[in-house]
């Protein structure tokens, strides 16, 4: 025989009668109760948020550095992701993607100048100033500056970003940081 259309509704279901083999789809309106607990290893395509740092120096003092070094920043505030290396002092991108990442650093004008700068996988091109080259740069006046920078830059998984002086810079550590996070 054949059912009349509409003449079995959900009083006519046993319990059990649908299970995930029979259900392509559901609105989540659908869904009322309590939810299981949800592990977060389960979750796909997470995006932003999914990684971000701050990073500080473990020492408040004042350095003088050449030009081109790497600036020592080796503790963190926070390292969600565990994706910034206090080892070498640099970010390394868990995923692809589009990430922003700022720096202050507290500098002096005891040198002629002081700059600072961002690098993508050890190299300035294409993500600073017309130049290539800084980010951040002071060459007036007297006494301390905090300089700020920022850079939102494309990375792929693995490529990794860090912090260089732009010319020889005096830093104090005490009042320095670095930091990022994806965002897309």
């Amino acid at each position: 025989g054949t059912l009349a259309t509409n003449s079995v509704d959900s009083a006519e279901l046993i319990d059990g009668a649908i299970d995930d083999s029979h259900m392509a789809a559901m609105a989540a309106s659908k869904l009322t109760g309590a939810l299981p607990a949800i592990s977060g290893a389960s979750l796909t395509g997470l995006k932003a948020g999914s990684s971000y740092f701050q990073a500080k120096c473990d020492a408040n003092t004042w350095s003088t550095f050449a030009a081109n070094t790497k600036l020592p920043f080796n503790s963190t505030h926070y390292n969600v992701g565990s994706d910034y290396s206090t080892s070498n002092n640099r970010y390394i991108a868990p995923a692809d993607g589009v990430y922003y990442f700022h720096f202050s650093i507290y500098t002096a004008n005891a040198d002629a100048e002081n700059g600072f700068m961002f690098r993508k996988n050890g190299s300035a091109s294409g993500i600073q100033d017309n130049h290539n080259s800084i980010s951040a740069h002071s060459a007036q006046g007297d006494g301390d500056k905090t300089l700020h920078a920022s850079l939102v830059v494309q990375l792929d998984q693995d490529e990794y970003v860090e912090v260089y002086t732009y010319t020889g810079s005096d830093f104090y550590s005490g009042h320095s940081c670095w930091g990022g996070f994806r965002i897309a």
